[in-house]
C-alpha cells in the first residue's frame, strides 16, 4: 500500500499560506460606505491610509461612527422629492462658516490622538512625540450641496486638519 507523502503536503499548504498572506492587504481602518449614500464613482486603485472619517448624508453627519449633527429641510424645498438640507442656524458660527459640533468633535478626536501620540514610544529624531497628522477622510453623498462641503473642510481646517481625503466609490 503507498503512503502518502505528508513533507510533500505540508510544502504546499506551507505555499499557499505564504500566498495567501502576502497578497492580503491590510488596513486598520474600514471605510464601509452606509446603506444608502451614493458616493462619486472613481477608477482610482489606491487604498486611503489611516485617518479620521466624517461621513455625509443628505440628512445628516457622522464622525468616528458618532452622529454629529442633523440637518433641517430648506424652506423653499418642503415638498419637493428630493428635499434640501442645510445647516441649522445655531449650528453655525464664524459668519456662517463654522460648524459648531462637528469642530467639537474634531478637536476632542484631535487631543486624543495627540495624547496617543505622546504616550507613543515612536518618536522623531529630536524625541519629541510624532506630530498630529491632520488627515481627514471624507465620505459625501453625491447629492451633498458643495456649500456645506465647504463649510465642513473650514471648520476641519480650523480645528487642525490640513489634508482631506475625499473617498469615491471604486468603478470596475
Amino acid at each position: 500500500m503507498d503512503e502518502l507523502p505528508l513533507t510533500s503536503m505540508l510544502d504546499i499548504f506551507t505555499i499557499i499560506l505564504v500566498f495567501l498572506l502576502k497578497s492580503h492587504a491590510t488596513s486598520t481602518t474600514s471605510f464601509a460606505s452606509p446603506p444608502g449614500i451614493q458616493l462619486p464613482p472613481s477608477i482610482s486603485q489606491d487604498i486611503p491610509p489611516d485617518s479620521h472619517h466624517l461621513i455625509i448624508t443628505p440628512e445628516s453627519m457622522t464622525f468616528e461612527d458618532e452622529r454629529v449633527l442633523d440637518f433641517i429641510q430648506s424652506p423653499d424645498s418642503i415638498g419637493d422629492d428630493q428635499g434640501k438640507y442645510e445647516f441649522s442656524q445655531s449650528d453655525l458660527d464664524e459668519r456662517g462658516l463654522r460648524v459648531l459640533p462637528l469642530y467639537d468633535a474634531l478637536l476632542k478626536a484631535k487631543r486624543k490622538s495627540e495624547l496617543l501620540r505622546a504616550k507613543s514610544n515612536v518618536r522623531t529624531d529630536s524625541g519629541e512625540p510624532l506630530p498630529f497628522d491632520g488627515v481627514l477622510a471624507i465620505q459625501a453623498d453625491k447629492s451633498v450641496d458643495y456649500t456645506i462641503v465647504r463649510k465642513v473642510m473650514y471648520t476641519a481646517g480650523a480645528a487642525g486638519y490640513r489634508l482631506f481625503r475625499f473617498l469615491a466609490e471604486r468603478k470596475e
